[in-house]
C-alpha cells in the first residue's frame, strides 16, 4: 500500500508542477459568442431575418385567434338553434387544439430558425477567430462566458473578430427553405 501512496504522491507532483508550466506555454484568449451576433453585421442581418420570420408566424396565430373570437361571438349571441350551438362548440373545440398546435408549431419554428442563423454566423466569426488566434500567438480560444470568472481585457479578441467579421463583407445568412 506505501508503494501506491508513494506513486500516487509522485503523481500528484508532477501534475502540479506539470499545469503552471504548461500556462505559461500557452496563451489563452476569449471571445465573447453574444457580442458577435448582437455586434456584427451580418449577426444583426440574422436578427432582422429572425424577426420577420417571428412576426410572420405571430401573424397567422393572430388570424387564427381572430377566426376563435368570431366563432365565440357567435355563440355567445345565442341566436343558433341547438343543433347549430353544438356544430358550433365542437368546431371551436377544434379550432382551440388547431391554435394551441399552432403556436406550439411556431414557437418551435422560430426556435430552430434561431439556432439556424446563430449557427451560421458563429460559423463565420470562427474563420475569423482562427486566423487572429494564429497570427496572435493563442493557444486556446474560450467561447462560454458562463464558465469564465475574470477576463483580462487583452485577451479577449471580441472586438479584432467583429471588426473582421464586418469588413468581410459577407452574404447575409441564407433564407430558410
Amino acid at each position: 500500500m506505501s508503494a501506491f501512496r508513494t506513486a500516487f504522491f509522485v503523481l500528484v507532483l508532477a501534475l502540479t508542477t506539470a499545469v503552471p508550466t504548461l500556462a505559461q506555454q500557452g496563451k489563452v484568449g476569449f471571445l465573447h459568442p453574444q457580442r458577435v451576433l448582437n455586434e456584427s453585421k451580418v449577426g444583426k442581418v440574422a436578427q432582422e431575418d429572425l424577426n420577420r420570420f417571428a412576426q410572420e408566424k405571430d401573424r397567422r396565430i393572430r388570424a387564427a385567434t381572430q377566426e376563435l373570437q368570431a366563432l365565440q361571438n357567435e355563440l355567445k349571441a345565442g341566436n343558433l338553434s341547438e343543433d347549430e350551438t353544438r356544430r358550433k362548440a365542437d368546431a371551436l373545440r377544434q379550432k382551440l387544439q388547431q391554435q394551441d398546435r399552432l403556436i406550439q408549431e411556431s414557437n418551435e419554428e422560430v426556435r430552430v430558425e434561431e439556432q439556424r442563423l446563430a449557427r451560421y454566423v458563429m460559423q463565420k466569426a470562427d474563420a475569423i477567430m482562427r486566423q487572429i488566434a494564429t497570427r496572435q500567438g493563442f493557444t486556446m480560444i474560450l467561447t462560454d462566458p458562463e464558465a469564465i470568472g475574470y477576463v483580462d481585457p487583452a485577451m479577449d479578441i471580441t472586438d479584432q473578430v467583429l471588426r473582421a467579421l464586418d469588413q468581410a463583407g459577407d452574404q447575409p445568412p441564407p433564407k430558410k427553405k
